[in-house]
């Protein structure tokens, strides 16, 4: 059993082997069959000296070894064909066969140019052999012939590996190419979700929450209570959707992974004229409704740049614009959810020739305004994502109970 399963190994490591080469069936059935053809030679015309039957021997060894080396092995069956031809012998097997099979695949796996000259090598020797034997030209040109068409068609079957391995290529190409696209629309829909819906769903429950313990009547309580349960239940629903869209199953956890924002209208925001007016709307808007959260703050746009004067390309001002208003909901939310309102906060945005970049100092609250508030990890994380594919960057620190974030991005892309 023992030698069985050994002998079971070996053959498995041989096909290894070869398909490792990229030899298929069809060249061992040749290789077979030309050497089953030469061992017959060998018994029809047996050789009168003991050197040719030892070359025919290892011409026959070589060939059956070819499919797994086959450009050495090949040489080998060449130089075997080569010394049986100048030894002065009439007798012995022609090799033709082993030497057919040998150009064939040297024309198949030779990638240098250097291989072509070992046809008319070829051909050269065995002429000069007939030549010596008196044998008239004619009578061996299409043997001669056959020593390059053999090789031709080794180099047309690469040719045709070459280019069923581009077609793999390209189909490959196409595949990952069709999947990052898919990826890049996930991201992006999970952007937009992000900030179309579990924003302001974010702040109406924390508005909620907030009304909700300022309430003298029962039954507005109770209501109050259920529209609580229905908006956090659907916000972790809308995280869920942005999970499977971003590729993450997990749950996030820290004061950056949450997101929302404090009750922005994007149709607000579209309303304004010039950035800087709408940059100031969302602070101006932001601290009036943190301050009826009871949070203690300001906000301030410092524009060193004329009102209306852009920075860069069109499209390209506009994406970073987008970006970092974005930025700023996330900011005020964060804020509101993380944020003490016992202590103060500070919003700075600043626009110049270099670029724009936001500046958020807020206290860490030990108890939250929202502790029961579903989080996706996909707060800052998505922003972040964001700034640094426009070449920017979005920095973090807390230090003594303080949140520290520095948002860059630069007027042109590196």
């Amino acid at each position: 059993m023992a030698d069985a399963a050994g002998l079971t190994g070996l053959a498995r490591r041989i096909l290894d082997r070869v398909r490792a080469a990229g030899v298929g069936p069809v060249m061992w059935c040749v290789v077979l069959l030309s050497a089953g053809l030469t061992v017959l030679e060998m018994v029809e015309y047996p050789a009168r000296l003991v050197a040719t039957t030892t070359l025919t021997v290892m011409h026959i060894l070589c060939l059956l070894a070819l499919p797994f080396r086959p450009l050495p092995l090949s040489v080998a069956v060449a130089v075997t064909y080569v010394a049986c031809a100048f030894l002065p012998d009439m007798g012995g097997a022609s090799l033709f066969y082993g030497m057919w099979v040998a150009l064939a695949a040297i024309g198949r796996y030779g990638r240098s140019r250097w291989w072509g000259l070992l046809p008319p090598s070829i051909a050269a020797v065995r002429w000069m052999v007939a030549a010596r034997a008196g044998i008239p030209f004619g009578d061996y040109v299409i043997l001669l012939v056959s020593f390059f068409v053999v090789y031709a068609f080794g180099r047309a079957m690469s040719w045709r590996a070459v280019a069923v391995q581009a077609e793999r290529d390209r189909l490959r190409y196409e595949r990952e190419r069709d999947r990052l696209e898919a990826m890049r629309r996930d991201a992006r829909a999970a952007s937009r979700i992000h900030d179309a819906v579990t924003n302001d769903l974010a702040y109406m429950a924390m508005r909620l929450d907030y009304e909700r313990s300022r309430a003298t009547d029962d039954e507005h309580t109770e209501l109050f209570d259920e529209l609580y349960r229905h908006t956090i239940g659907t916000l972790g629903e809308v995280r869920t959707v942005i999970d499977m869209l971003d590729g993450d199953d997990g749950d996030g956890t820290g004061v950056e992974d949450d997101d929302g924002r404090a009750g922005q209208c994007n149709d607000s925001d579209s309303a304004a004229a010039t950035f800087p007016a709408r940059v100031r709307d969302v602070l101006g808007r932001n601290d009036r409704l943190l301050a009826r959260l009871g949070f203690t703050g300001d906000s301030t746009m410092i524009d060193d740049l004329p009102e209306d004067e852009s920075t860069d390309a069109d499209d390209a001002t506009r994406e970073r614009e987008t970006a970092l208003i974005g930025l700023l909901r996330e900011l005020y939310t964060n804020i509101a959810v993380h944020g003490d309102p016992a202590g103060a906060y500070r919003v700075v945005v600043r626009r110049n020739d270099d670029g724009l970049s936001a500046d958020q100092v807020n206290d860490i609250a030990r108890h939250p305004l929202l502790p029961d508030k579903p989080r996706s990890g996909k707060g800052l994380a998505l922003h972040r994502a964001r700034f640094d594919a426009l070449g920017g960057s979005i920095v973090t620190s807390a230090e003594d109970g303080t949140w520290i974030l520095h948002a860059v991005l630069p007027s042109r892309r590196p």
